[in-house]
């Protein structure tokens, strides 16, 4: 982080009309500010600039003029180690965003400079369901698996906050779908959000991972749960019932261990565990696989039947 300017006692007065017109919004005081000789950067007792200022409220016009100004992008403030792009994500504040990273005059720098916990703007719009702003940051190439300090990529924390429309964008922008072997699709499963589920799984989440602590498997997670709906969607996709955690149990076991009364899920286990896949569906699991996830929204490009396509990206029945 640089340095924060030291500002004279005597300087307060034009420091402080300065930052109002900013919060204002008011151009015309913040032109005369600057030519009497205020500087954009300097910073006030949080590490703000007027940058950081002018992001927070939205001012595009002001955010201009500090730019063309000499506005620094990169700078952070001593809260968070945030720059005006995370305040911007906060917000969703798309139009400021542009204006920032059209300025930034190191490539790829503000778009990817971490806070103090190690968040990239994109996680700070992850987090906040901002999927227009998250776009904008990948176009500006926003590295898309950025870890935090805490090890947590933008694609886990929109997980968390269950932001949909963010996950699609995430994932259509390459994150890793399996990153901390697997962890999107079992917390799905954890939450029983059988629509992101099932837009992981047809995104190419592999099904069958484990989690490292336990070797607990999606399956293993919807066993647990008593969730015979996502026992079923994780089958469809490829799950496999006979895989075991670290106790050496199958979902099945865990299921029948559970309880004595008879549970939803117990009876579909013991159906899958007992049969085989036809070949047919074998042969669709098997070709999604030698794809892999990175090229799944590809499959069209295959000399293939329209039926057999369709049949590939599970089409049938929706």
């Amino acid at each position: 982080m640089k340095t924060r300017s030291k500002l004279k006692r005597t300087d307060f007065s034009k420091t402080a009309r300065i930052r109002l017109a900013v919060a204002k919004g008011d151009i015309f005081a913040v032109r005369r500010c600057l030519v009497e000789g205020t500087t954009p950067n300097d910073q006030d007792l949080n590490g703000w600039t007027l940058l950081h200022l002018a992001s927070s409220r939205g001012r595009e016009k002001v955010l201009r003029v500090l730019l063309e100004n000499g506005g620094r992008t990169e700078l952070r403030d001593s809260i968070g180690g945030f720059t005006a792009l995370h305040y911007a994500a906060m917000h969703g504040r798309t139009r400021i965003a542009r204006l920032l990273l059209d300025f930034d005059q190191q490539i790829n720098s503000a778009v990817n400079i971490c806070s103090s916990d190690g968040w990239t703007p994109l996680h700070v719009a992850a987090h906040y369901g901002r999927d227009s702003f998250a776009d904008l940051l990948l176009q500006h190439q926003a590295r898309v698996d950025s870890l935090s300090d805490k090890g947590t990529t933008p694609l886990q924390l929109a997980m968390i906050r269950e932001r949909t429309a963010c996950i699609k964008t995430l994932l259509q922008w390459k994150a890793n779908i399996d990153v901390q072997l697997g962890f999107p699709l079992r917390y799905a499963v954890i939450k029983s959000n059988h629509s992101i589920c099932k837009l992981l799984l047809k995104k190419g989440a592999d099904v069958n991972l484990g989690r490292q602590e336990d070797g607990q498997t999606p399956l293993h997670l919807s066993a647990l749960k008593d969730d015979v709906a996502a026992c079923q969607l994780l089958h469809m996709y490829g799950a496999n019932p006979t895989v075991r955690n670290h106790d050496g149990q199958t979902p099945l076991q865990i299921s029948k261990a559970l309880s004595l009364v008879k549970r939803p899920c117990l009876q579909f286990l013991v159906e899958i565990t007992g049969s085989p896949r036809s070949l047919q569906d074998m042969c669709r699991l098997v070709i999604r696989h030698a794809i892999g996830p990175n090229r799944l929204d590809r499959i069209h490009y295959l000399p293939l039947s329209h039926i057999m396509i369709n049949y590939l990206r599970f089409k049938f029945g929706e």
